[in-house]
């Protein structure tokens, strides 16, 4: 038998990250991988490889994150889409790797559509759709923007081999398609609004909360504040992606980096994924009508944000930008989202999330949606 494939999920519990691991653990291929989830603490580690799915688990400091890359070929995160401390340690792990081995680390990372996203503040409705495919117009975002601190070293990692550190000029076709690479082998996913409840083996044991983040994000913030929060009159737009179609997408760059070796775009691209387009004054009243129904709120009105309320919680503002985007390259790899997963199942789908919500702790899932209100 050969080798077995050493996965590592960060993020693995999460709301997408556990569907990817349901995905590998049903793969065709599944007996040829070692999947290891590294857990926040020991405790959520030894919960999860108690819950017999076939699991590995570790824990520790960014320095353990380190040498469990260094110990993987591929590594997902699915973590964090903004730390940079965390994507370090993955980047200097698999240094570590391709030191000892010349064989790059396959990172798939996920980031987000919110690296193209406007500061309308709910003010207007953008008719500008950006492709995945439009590489000059993403190299040029500036490392200001959502999610470009981590993204850029990312595609630094991935193009650093011999020839990048020299003078010697080549087309950028080449870095992009593979023929020239550095210590990681990058493929970096950029979804914009994910909805739907998560299913598989992982929420089954109760280690993954199946609400939607962003629902979980604005909710609990809703019942905390004690209102439903709006900016401006919310007529931005966001597209939308099932959290299912969007691990499909993962595991199709798996599939074909890893387990088929083809030279497909890595680096400094982009895999948008896109299923129709919701306007933010369509959701967030259905959104505060269940929160209403369903007890968590005393009305459904939904009232302004104030300035001090943005600049003590900037993810709000993620709710009245647009974000479009269009995903020319994700579908040229064979992927392509269900037709009936669209924006308005997305609507349709509100209402039993925030049930759900509701009868959960706040500390279960989504850590970086809770809040702490001032007295």
């Amino acid at each position: 038998m050969s080798n077995p494939v050493k996965i590592l999920v960060i993020g693995a519990t999460g709301y997408l990250g556990g569907i990817i691991v349901d995905r590998l653990l049903t793969h065709p291929q599944a007996s040829r991988f070692a999947i290891t989830a590294f857990a926040r603490s020991d405790e959520k580690a030894k919960k999860i490889e108690a819950a017999g799915l076939g699991l590995k688990a570790t824990s520790g400091d960014l320095s353990a994150l380190t040498e469990a890359t260094a110990k993987s070929d591929v590594v997902f995160n699915v973590a964090s889409s903004d730390n940079l401390p965390l994507v370090q340690a993955i980047l200097d792990g698999a240094k570590k790797h391709f030191a000892a081995t010349k064989v790059p680390v396959v990172l798939i990372h996920t980031s987000g559509s919110a690296i193209v996203a406007d500061q309308a503040m709910g003010e207007y409705a953008s008719d500008k759709v950006y492709d995945d495919s439009d590489s000059a117009y993403l190299d040029a975002i500036p490392v200001q923007q959502w999610h470009r601190n981590v993204d850029i070293p990312i595609a630094a990692a991935h193009n650093e081999g011999e020839f990048v550190a020299s003078d010697v000029s080549l087309p950028k076709v080449l870095i992009d398609f593979g023929m020239l690479q550095g210590y990681i082998k990058a493929y970096v996913t950029a979804p914009p609004m994910i909805w739907g409840l998560a299913t598989g083996k992982l929420v089954d044991a109760g280690l993954q909360n199946p609400v939607q983040t962003g629902l979980l994000v604005i909710g609990r913030f809703s019942v905390l504040r004690g209102q439903y929060g709006r900016f401006g009159p919310q007529k931005n737009l966001w597209s939308t992606i099932e959290v299912h179609d969007l691990a499909d997408l993962h595991v199709a760059l798996f599939n074909q980096a890893v387990l088929e070796g083809k030279k497909i775009a890595g680096g400094s691209a982009y895999y948008f994924s896109a299923n129709g387009d919701v306007a933010t004054a369509d959701w967030a009243p259905l959104v505060a009508k269940a929160l209403h129904k369903y007890g968590a709120l005393k009305s459904a009105e939904i009232t302004p944000f104030s300035a001090e309320e943005l600049k003590k919680w900037p993810v709000l503002g993620a709710f009245s930008v647009n974000s479009r985007c269009s995903d020319s390259r994700s579908r040229s790899l064979g992927w392509k989202p269900r037709p009936d997963k669209t924006g308005k199942e997305y609507l349709q789908s509100i209402d039993e999330n925030i049930k759900l919500m509701v009868q959960q702790p706040n500390d279960f899932g989504a850590s970086w949606g809770s809040f702490q209100l001032p007295a």
